[in-house]
């Protein structure tokens, strides 16, 4: 008889996964002004804890005009580091390897978190954001749906 490969070691450059069971980034979309919360932590890990060999966290914005809704994990401030750190460690302690997915929603950003409808943020949402001023669209270019979401400004720098 074969066996599976699902849960034998994988060797990626210089991470030796345990198996190879992969826990995806999943949106979460209940980070706060782009810190992680307890969520974050039970979240990645009970994939740990349950054997996975790679925990993969959620899309991490690299910049906070990146964000496409108010509850999106963030890495754009040296600020995150030590939660984020905090998670990586919980995930090995479990013996997994921790992963993260670095993300910039672009033009799309300013939506309602599913579970809020679907669409951009009102005005009134907006001016709850207390953030808002730094929550600045780009995009690599203009966009005929452009419509359906707020608009943003066309660039290549960051100080375009």
């Amino acid at each position: 008889m074969n066996e599976t490969l699902l849960f034998s070691p994988l060797r990626i450059r210089d991470v030796e996964l345990k198996n190879r069971i992969v826990v995806p980034p999943m949106l979460q979309y209940v980070a706060e002004r782009g810190f992680p919360t307890p969520w974050h932590i039970t979240n990645a890990g009970k994939f740990a804890a349950g054997g996975a060999g790679l925990v993969i966290v959620e899309s991490t914005k690299v910049e906070r005009r990146g964000c496409g809704t108010v509850g999106d994990l963030g890495i754009w401030d040296d600020k995150f580091i030590a939660p984020l750190r905090d998670i990586a460690s919980f995930i090995k302690s479990n013996g997994a390897a921790a992963g993260i997915q670095l993300g910039h929603t672009g033009r799309k950003g300013k939506a309602r978190r599913p579970w809020e409808g679907d669409g951009t943020l009102s005005a009134q949402e907006l001016a709850a954001v207390d953030d808002v001023d730094g929550w600045d669209l780009m995009s690599e270019r203009a966009c005929v749906r452009q419509r359906l979401f707020h608009a943003a400004r066309t660039g290549a720098s960051r100080d375009s």
